[in-house]
């Protein structure tokens, strides 16, 4: 029998899969999984989000856990509530930044550790048909909102409140998703001039999909940035935990560059990061740095593992050592705000020094069945024997001027490369050599 939890790790499971009796199964599963005796529950605004959270929480009090409901709340809301609240962990519903008629569940247990795929899905899987103790009392249900507390609490992280930010003027989009209910809130604390856009929540997502890693998804924030001339343009996915951002010019600024801001700012912490960024962010960072996977998923293990403080990856997810290695992208925004506050030249000036190779970004190339993947990793090893290989996610293989990392997508027949060298042409002649060999392979 195929696995239900087989797309996007521990959120997406595809609508022909998920339904209201899926949902009451992995809410008993869950629980009894954790061995939870009260979990935190909490939403998106998608249609399908209510009838299957009243489902979910249906399965976790039939095996006499209580549920903390925070109900329609962003996702690192949702970990803030598992990490405050004396709970044994959590299920967020949400297809995060997919399409509107997607949905999922998010599942992590205490100190919001992730039950992913490789860390306790497949054991929830398993207990979904496992019938509850006869004689089991019921859990209760009471509702949580801690919407002030979240706020607060990274207002003082950041240290925005001691800043002035009066000067500075910055467009947020937030993709007509969940991140409103947040920043609304926090926009009264702090004295900071801001154009919103899309602040309205809609289950349609009608001005632009909540994907926020695709550039075409941020040309209205762009727009807006460089017709009002401000100073920086802040963009949320669906579920509030991806972030990307615009500088002054109107330009998107990469994850990785924005990491190695983040980086500088935060006194060169120990820092885990996504293998794919840039040479000259690894150069930064230096021995202060651990690669991990692609994935939030990894990047939050590799974090506890090596006890960093930061870690960042290429989509967009920034976690924090100090949020119980969760992610914030609220906590990112003031970060950079305090820093932009302060500093003398515009931030389009200030990641300058990672700007130093051509850059391809993450190519999607279509196979035509999953089972391609291997036999193309396999040609990609033995074309490229004489450079540096690594394995740890796909292939990665490093020459002195130039590498790339060609990884199999987790929940469709692509693979996905990115390509770095030392000038345009000869990341361009690279990036076509590897895009045709791949389809040759397959």
């Amino acid at each position: 029998m195929a696995s239900i939890f087989h797309a996007y790790d521990i959120r997406g499971i595809y609508p022909t899969d998920l339904n209201e009796d899926t949902a009451l199964k992995i809410g008993k599963a869950a629980a009894l999984y954790l061995k939870a005796k009260k979990l935190v529950v909490g939403q998106d605004a998608r249609t399908s989000s209510d009838p299957l959270t009243q489902k979910l929480i249906e399965g976790i009090i039939s095996t006499g856990c209580h549920v903390v409901m925070v109900s329609q709340t962003t996702t690192p809301l949702f970990y803030f509530s598992v990490n405050t609240l004396d709970v044994d962990g959590g299920i967020m519903v949400t297809a995060s930044h997919n399409p509107a008629q997607y949905n999922g569940f998010k599942i992590v247990g205490r100190d919001t550790v992730p039950v992913g795929l490789s860390s306790g899905l497949h054991d929830v899987e398993g207990l979904m048909d496992v019938p509850v103790p006869e004689g089991v009392t019921p859990g209760s249900v009471v509702h949580e909102k801690l919407v002030d507390d979240y706020v607060n609490t990274v207002i003082e992280l950041s240290g925005a409140a001691e800043q002035d930010l009066s000067q500075l003027r910055i467009v947020v989009d937030t993709s007509n998703g969940m991140s409103s209910l947040v920043l609304k809130n926090l926009f009264t604390k702090i004295n900071i001039n801001v154009t919103p856009i899309f602040f309205d929540i809609d289950e349609t997502f009608p001005n632009h999909s909540p994907d926020i890693s695709r550039a075409e998804n941020l040309k209205h924030l762009q727009a807006k940035v460089r017709e009002l001339q401000a100073n920086l343009g802040v963009a949320f996915d669906g579920d509030g935990d991806r972030i990307m951002l615009v500088d002054e010019t109107g330009a998107i600024i990469r994850s990785d560059h924005l990491l190695g801001l983040l980086f500088q700012l935060m006194g060169k912490p120990r820092t885990v990061y996504d293998l794919r960024i840039s040479r000259a962010v690894k150069a930064l960072i230096g021995d202060k740095g651990t690669p991990s996977a692609t994935g939030y998923v990894s990047i939050k293990k590799t974090m506890r593992e090596h006890d960093a403080e930061l870690g960042g990856e290429l989509s967009g997810h920034f976690s924090f050592k100090v949020m119980h290695f969760s992610e914030s992208g609220t906590l990112v925004m003031l970060k950079i705000l305090v820093m932009m506050s302060k500093a003398r030249d515009p931030i389009s000036v200030m990641l300058k020094p990672f700007q130093k190779y051509a850059y391809s970004g993450e190519i999607n190339i279509p196979l035509s069945t999953i089972g391609d993947r291997q036999a193309i990793l396999a040609t990609l090893k033995t074309n490229y024997h004489d450079g540096k290989l690594n394995e740890m996610d796909g292939v990665t293989v490093e020459y002195s001027d130039w590498w790339f990392n060609v990884r199999p997508s987790n929940t469709e027949p692509l693979m996905r490369l990115v390509v770095e060298a030392e000038s345009q042409k000869q990341m361009e002649r690279k990036r076509d050599e590897l895009t045709e060999l791949i389809k040759k392979a397959a």
